[in-house]
């Protein structure tokens, strides 16, 4: 007992000082960044710049674990606590899946070998998801901690690891989950004979459905207020309509929109984003579009559609180039080429083994049984996500890496243990150890080989990302230097201010400053929100963007080479004649307009 503590305690100092080394080497290299303005977003809403004060609902994560993170800008609003909650929690998952691969082996030795393979992958897979943080990945990074928890039958901290998982995305966790569960499944089949075992295994599956269910009440119970149901309605609309229907063209579907009452101004506030400052488009009017664009875009069978994309799901499982860029275009490799290999030696470990049955075919049974349920299950997911359209990096990468743990677990599970038995014959423990070197030279191969394009995609995206982040910078700087005046952002604009394929991205840790922000996007996924009523209110906006924007101190920010002539339009509508004037221009960027009425603002 002692000298296994020993090595647990080894184990544990050694992969806490790699993983930190990883981490510290990240944030020297290329710093850390928010992924998305999404994320921004999430944290202006916790930290108080978007409304004031910190602010529990930020709508996108569930109410405890956001209410928790505003807790702490309430305690001290000068630190970025948002953002060094996600770089913990994926701080967190390395180590605990590092510390699980090092103790596939008891001695020393061999095991800080298997750390440092395992910490050379974690850079040769994900280097440009460290360094550009986005809250999704970070969720699959903590589920596959959570199924190497249950490998190791820590299940009390990978129910903990599940739950903070939900917490913070609960749709996200609801994909992975599929993949954590059938590690139980593969434990429990694996250990069905002995006593109490299935009771232990349907205690942990109730447990964890037990805490989803009183997360998920204590969220409604955060969104209780009707003004916050009223809002979701029109939220989940919203996400049906942009996120995977798409709105339908106005020309060829004007019947719908003269049914609906929508005109073709306010129709081009859809395609621009800027809704929010249109109060007829509500939940109702958002929930008609979507019905009506899934009409649409459902129209093809499922069969026809599943057919379309399969050819696509077979070309990435076996496509392999180096990265070009950190997203566009996409490659899959080198995740595709690390799970195939998983899957080679898994099969052919437990076929060496010879561990359920004395004949080959038996073995070849078991092996291709418990593999063919794994890639079954993968395959009907990324078939889900390539049919309905939805399938960035940050979704797609994770579904490999928890792939990849999965089979790791596996062979813990099937293998690893069984290793470690002294009745197993010598000949069989050589020939598992002959293969388990195949597998570790190939992977210090695979290591050596990415790592340099890793480092190159990731270096050139974050000096990309922090030139184009530049002029709004300047941007920001503009607002706070004009503080009794409020801007209107549009919504594309507050994103890209060209085409080069940078999108805004703001830095991690640097220069924070957690004020209230004079300045609003004209749409998004907030707006409409009590939140967003409550800083139009803090500034003194009036009850609506519409109105708003005519005030003497409101201004409207858009990009300097596209002017917002949709709004004249707009106003002309609602029998509102008005004037569109630029008053100042912004880092070469960004021009800012002075929208007033020809009567008088309202």
């Amino acid at each position: 007992m002692k000298k296994k503590r020993s090595i647990f305690n080894y184990n544990f100092i050694i992969t806490g000082l790699m993983v930190t080394c990883l981490f510290v080497i990240v944030g020297l290299l290329y710093d850390y960044f928010f992924d998305l303005n999404d994320d921004v977003l999430m944290k202006d809403i916790l930290s108080g710049i978007y409304t004031g004060t910190p602010e529990g609902h930020n709508i996108q994560m569930q109410y405890p674990i956001s209410f928790a993170i505003s807790l702490f800008y309430k305690v001290y609003r000068g630190i970025d606590w948002y953002g060094i909650y996600l770089v913990a929690c994926q701080f967190v998952s390395i180590f605990v899946i590092t510390e699980f691969v090092t103790g596939f082996c008891a001695k020393k030795k061999t095991a800080a070998v298997l750390g440092i393979i395992a910490v050379l992958s974690v850079m040769a897979l994900m280097t440009g998801h460290l360094a550009i943080v986005q809250y999704t990945y970070a969720v699959g990074l903590m589920c596959s901690a959570a199924a190497v928890l249950f490998a190791q039958r820590r299940d009390a901290l990978a129910v903990i690891m599940v739950v903070i998982s939900f917490l913070t995305r609960s749709e996200m966790t609801l994909l992975m989950l599929p993949f954590v569960l059938l590690v139980i499944f593969y434990r429990y089949i694996e250990n069905r004979k002995e006593k109490g075992e299935f009771k232990r295994n349907a205690k942990v599956i109730i447990i964890m459905a037990a805490c989803i269910a009183v997360q998920v009440l204590l969220h409604n119970a955060g969104y209780s207020d009707p003004d916050w149901q009223k809002f979701y309605d029109f939220f989940d609309a919203r996400t049906d309509v942009y996120d995977f229907y798409q709105i339908p063209g106005y020309e060829e579907n004007r019947a719908f929109y003269d049914e609906i009452g929508l005109s073709e101004s306010e129709y081009d506030l859809l395609v621009n984003y800027n809704f929010g400052i249109d109060e007829y488009i509500d939940s109702e009017i958002m929930e008609k579009i979507a019905e009506y664009s899934k009409q649409i875009k459902v129209s093809e069978p499922l069969g026809s559609r599943v057919k379309r994309v399969l050819p696509l799901y077979l070309y990435r499982l076996r496509y392999v180039a180096f990265p070009k860029s950190f997203e566009y275009p996409m490659t899959d490799a080198p995740w595709n080429i690390a799970a195939g290999l998983l899957y080679v030696i898994c099969f052919a470990l437990i076929i060496i083994t010879k561990k359920y049955s004395r004949t080959f075919w038996g073995n070849f049974l078991a092996a291709a049984g418990r593999l063919l349920i794994l890639f079954g299950g993968r395959s009907l997911i990324w078939m889900y996500i390539l049919v309905r359209e939805r399938d960035p990096i940050r979704i797609t990468h994770s579904l490999y890496l928890i792939e990849i743990v999965v089979l790791l677990c596996l062979i813990k599970i099937c293998i690893v243990s069984y290793f470690e038995n002294e009745d197993v014959k010598k000949n069989t423990k050589n020939a598992v150890r002959k293969t388990a070197a195949i597998y570790l030279a190939v992977s210090c191969a695979l290591c050596i080989v990415f790592i340099p394009a890793q480092h190159k995609v990731t270096e050139s995206e974050v000096k990309g990302r922090e030139q184009y982040n530049r002029a709004y910078k300047e941007l920001e700087a503009f607002f706070r230097e004009h503080p009794d005046n409020f801007y209107y952002v549009d919504v594309y604009t507050s994103v890209a201010y060209d085409a080069s394929g940078y999108t805004y991205s703001q830095k991690m840790f640097d220069d924070v400053d957690n004020s209230a922000a004079n300045w609003v996007i004209m749409g998004g996924w907030a707006s409409k929100s009590p939140a967003e009523q409550e800083k139009l209110e803090l500034f003194d906006q009036g009850d609506d963007m519409e109105s708003g924007i005519l005030l003497d101190n409101s201004f409207v920010v858009a990009d300097k080479d596209e002017a917002p002539w949709w709004i004249i339009n707009y106003y002309a509508d609602s029998d509102t004649e008005v004037s569109l004037n630029p008053v100042n221009e912004v880092a070469g960027e960004f021009t800012i307009w002075e929208v007033r009425s020809a009567n008088g603002h309202s």
